[in-house]
């Protein structure tokens, strides 16, 4: 008895136990196995031969290849300065500090001039030099060409043309004429101690008409020769009034901006040579800065 019923409850055990059909039955997915990639080999490491740039004011030694540096930048080589530039390095171009202060400027000369309007010009009477007689001074215009008819081309300069025109009608003048005086100078070089260009400082010259100043401008530094030709082109009492008109040529350095024309008390003139004296420059001088000029 005890046999059979174990093995009847065997029997009832597998009947239960469900089965599992072919159909039933469905493969996994298979996982993607990763890919390894092999480590490359190492480079070698090799050193630069370096092909060195040359130092300069703003960088050391730098290779070409590597952009390595070594050492220090050079030192500056500073070029004085002069009325236009003020010091400024032969190797970079680096400038520093300021131009050299004008003449005009250290000695308080005022360019209060433009041309085309009229200003009072004060001096003395011929007849009486202790007597005085103010005028009106004009600067009629002014040109700026390279060459003309008249006047040769020069390389590298350029011609500046200008007229005054000079008036008197006041009682003085009328019964004991008049004198002026007028000339030029620069407005750079200036210096009251010095006496202004007169026409003893003139020699000869190729260019017609033209005498050569044995004063030189000084223009970026460089001592260049220049002409001037001066001519009274009218003089003569019309109704009253004196009228005196004057031209002055000058050969300059193109773009030189320096040159001054002057009409001064005549009293100023020294009695030697048409030679003024410089210091009695006032502010009674008209000082007519020609490239500066407003029409």
């Amino acid at each position: 008895m005890k046999t059979r019923t174990v093995s009847l409850a065997l029997i009832i055990l597998l009947l239960i136990i469900p089965g599992c059909s072919e159909s039933d039955e469905t493969e996994p997915t298979p996982r993607p196995q990763p890919v390894l990639t092999p480590s490359p080999e190492p480079s070698p490491v090799t050193e630069c031969d370096h092909f060195w740039k040359s130092p300069d004011c703003q960088n050391p030694y730098i290779c070409y290849d590597c952009d390595e540096t070594k050492g220090l930048p050079t030192e500056h080589v500073w070029k004085n300065p002069n009325f236009q530039v003020a010091y400024i390095c032969e190797n970079c171009g680096e400038i520093f500090g300021e131009p050299l202060e004008p003449g005009f400027d250290i000695h308080g000369l005022r360019i209060n001039t433009t041309s085309g309007r009229p200003f009072p010009y004060k001096t003395i009477t011929r007849n009486n030099p202790e007597m005085a007689t103010t005028g009106v001074a004009t600067l009629l215009y002014i040109d700026f060409f390279d060459s003309d008819t008249d006047y040769p081309a020069k390389a590298g300069y350029e011609y500046v043309v200008t007229r005054i025109m000079i008036t008197f009608e006041d009682e003085n003048s009328q019964a004991n004429g008049y004198q002026y005086m007028t000339g030029q100078t620069d407005f750079f070089v200036y210096d009251p101690d010095e006496p202004a260009v007169s026409y003893d400082d003139f020699r000869e010259s190729n260019i017609p008409g033209f005498k050569i100043v044995n004063r030189k401008i000084n223009y970026y530094g460089e001592d260049y020769e220049y002409y001037i030709k001066h001519s009274q082109v009218q003089n003569e009492w019309v109704g009253g009034i004196s009228y005196v008109v004057l031209e002055y040529a000058f050969l300059i350095p193109a773009g030189y901006d320096g040159v001054v024309v002057y009409i001064t008390n005549a009293a100023n003139w020294s009695g030697a040579g048409n030679s003024v004296i410089s210091e009695n420059f006032d502010n009674d001088t008209l000082f007519f800065r020609l490239r500066l000029q407003s029409n």
